[in-house]
Formats: C-alpha cells, structure tokens, sequence
C-alpha cells in the first residue's frame, strides 16, 4: 500500500509539472517572432555603384539670382577737415615719432576689433590729427581702406576714440594744423 501511495504522488507530481510546461511551450511566441521577421518586406535590388551620375540632367530648383545690390562708396574725410578747402599736409617727424611711440594703441585697435572678428583683416587708414598749442587735440579716420568692412569699421571706431588720448606731444614740438598720419595694418 505505500508502494502504491508513493506511485501516485510520483504520478499526480509528473502531471502537476507536466502540465504547466506544455502550457508554457504552447503559448511561447517565438512562431509570432519568425512571422513578423518573414512579414518586413527587403528591399534586395542592387545598387551599381560603379557608373557615373550624370548632374547635368537634374533639375534644379534655385531661385534667380538677385542683381547687385553693392555699390562701391567713395570715402571722403569727416567734415571737420573739409572745411579748410585744402589738402591735408603729411604728418612731421616729430608727430610721426609720438604715433610710433604709442604704436601698442593701434596694435590693440586692430587685434581687438579686428583681427579677432576677421582673421585675415588687412587695411589701411589715413588718420587726420589735429595740433594745437598745447599738442594733440584731436586724431580721426579721414579715410581707410580695408579687406573686410564691418571689422574694418570697428577698428576706425577704436582709433577713433583712443588715438587722440594716446598720441602725445610736448608743447610746441609741432606746430598747429592738421595733419594726415597713414597707418597700415595687415596679419603679419
């Protein structure tokens, strides 16, 4: 009798775990898996990469290009020097001297507000300065030429302001009058 009683369990444990098992691998979805895969249409056409493309036959679709709209301004001195009537007359050694002294005042103009707009900024300005009996009393950009327009302008701002503070003379070493002082600038 405990022969039998053990064979019963042993039967009714191998249907308790059977039947979960076959349950298990009915409801795997590892068919839906393989059906899906088989369902994702393949694009198997082969691409000849070896001939060339002819550009020439396609269409573009790039609008008409506008006309000119740059017109090339001349530049003329501030009104200040224009009112003599006259030509402005090249700067005096001694006034030359004090421009290169303070030298680091234009160096700065054109590294800061120049170069570190437009790398490759190279350019040329023609500073009117004033003299008066007591030295310097005015410094301004009569005229410049530049490689890039909008850093060029930023550097004539700066030289603008700081030229006529930077650029000193002893009293009397030139005499009164307006002079052009050229300054050129380039990468190197």
């Amino acid at each position: 009798m405990a022969a039998r009683a053990t064979t019963r369990r042993a039967t009714r444990f191998a249907i308790v775990g059977v039947i979960p098992m076959v349950l298990l691998l009915a409801g795997c979805p590892k068919d839906d898996k393989q059906a899906r895969r088989d369902s994702i249409p393949v694009d198997t056409t082969h691409l000849d990469t070896t001939t060339a493309t002819d550009l020439s036959t396609i269409q573009a679709n790039i609008p008409a290009a506008e006309p000119d709209t740059f017109k090339k301004r001349k530049l003329t001195p501030p009104p200040s020097s224009a009112s003599s009537g006259g030509s402005v007359p090249t700067a005096p050694a001694a006034l030359m001297d004090a421009v290169e002294r303070e030298q680091s005042v234009t160096k700065f103009c054109f590294t800061e507000f120049g170069q570190k707009v437009d790398p490759s900024l190279r350019g040329n300005v023609a500073m009117v300065v004033t003299v008066g009996g007591d030295g310097i009393t005015n410094a301004t950009v009569g005229d410049s030429r530049w490689s890039g327009a909008a850093a060029g302008r930023a550097v004539n701002s700066c030289l603008n302001q700081k030229a006529k503070l930077a650029w000193k003379l002893s009293p009397g070493t030139v005499k009164p009058g307006r002079y052009v002082v050229q300054l050129s600038f380039s990468g190197a």
